[in-house]
């Protein structure tokens, strides 16, 4: 058994280049190499590309006051509430291991005062439902502590099937290989198939038909279909009240808003509501609705939920007279 299992430890290690081939995995090792060890920033951006790409640092520091660098861009892309919520664990143990004063042997007291003084995190409403992805879980496995396993775990089980999450944990652990099947197929495919071409199919590859109209993406928001990624906000919001000492959460459009029809109205107004009550049980919450008064026609996104240049600008007008309406706008317009 020992020369068997060994041997596909050699394998796996090859296939995945040591734990190192694939866009996601090194898409989370590059944001976390980005910001873990900035000490200065006063203010984060976290949430996915739709919390960051209409909102540069720069322009922030401007809006609210602050000197350059004084906000750091903690984003991931494709990070969702879950994904956040493994960055946050992440950045707890981190601050706590570097600001805290060793006062005897093998003691620590940490820091009393928090690393940040404010987070902006953005939410689209179709990022609601669990929309089960390998990449979710391969996000935890790159960021969360182990000492925070039980609380995953814990929060798993809110999941519509909690033992497909548990089980691909388990299989992330064991196997890197396993850990992004997709970008081992495509580098894999790519040396030995060759790479596909416009117009061609290749024997691993086949073009699908080009879609005229991209599908809307969507939350049902029923009970079940939010479970999961409720637990993990509610967990999440409830870690950054440590972390920092407040949280401003956006309320994000996505394309769906112009979907003029009940179910969709039906939809954004649970949305909505479900957030309200989130942050009015968490007085170090403040929702920004971006969404009300905000883009809503289809011509200003570039797909499903991110925003081209026009709808950046209508989405930076509201931001401000929100911050204006909050008090927090002390920047040159």
């Amino acid at each position: 058994m020992v020369p068997i299992l060994l041997a596909v430890w050699v394998l796996d290690a090859w296939l995945s280049d040591d734990g190192r081939a694939g866009w996601e995995r090194n898409t989370v090792r590059g944001s976390l190499g980005r910001f873990e060890n900035d000490t200065r920033a006063q203010v984060a951006i976290l949430g996915s590309s739709t919390s960051k790409d209409w909102l540069p640092e720069t322009y922030l520091e401007q809006q609210l006051g602050l000197r350059r660098g004084d906000v750091i861009d903690a984003h991931i892309n494709g990070c969702h509430q879950d994904c956040t919520w493994a960055e946050v664990q992440h950045l707890r143990q981190v601050y706590e291991q570097k600001r805290c004063r060793t006062t005897g042997k093998d003691r620590c007291s940490p820091p009393k005062e928090k690393r940040f003084s404010s987070v902006f995190i953005g939410t689209n409403q179709f990022q609601l439902c669990e929309f089960a992805h390998s990449k979710r879980v391969l996000q935890h496995t790159l960021m969360t502590p182990a000492v925070d396993l039980p609380t995953l775990f814990g929060i798993y089980l809110h999941a519509e099937q909690p033992m497909a999450w548990l089980g691909r944990y388990a299989g992330m652990r064991l196997s890197d290989a396993y850990g992004d099947t997709q970008a081992l197929r495509d580098y894999w495919g790519g040396r030995w198939l060759g790479r596909p071409r416009a117009g061609r199919e290749h024997l691993w590859y086949r073009a699908d038909a080009p879609v005229t109209e991209p599908e809307v993406l969507s939350c049902a928001y029923g009970e079940a279909e939010i479970a999961l990624k409720r637990a993990f906000t509610e967990d999440l919001l409830d870690d950054l009240g440590e972390l920092a000492d407040h949280v401003y959460l956006m309320l994000l459009p996505d394309r769906s808003v112009a979907l003029d029809d009940p179910e969709h109205q039906r939809r954004w107004a649970a949305h909505r509501a479900l957030h309200a009550e989130l942050a009015a049980k968490r007085p170090w919450v403040t929702i920004i609705d971006l969404v009300t008064e905000g883009a809503a026609d289809p011509k200003l996104f570039r797909d499903g939920f991110h925003l081209n240049d026009e709808g950046m600008k209508i989405q930076r007008a509201l931001f401000e007279r929100r911050l204006q309406a909050l008090g927090l706008a002390k920047g040159r317009k």
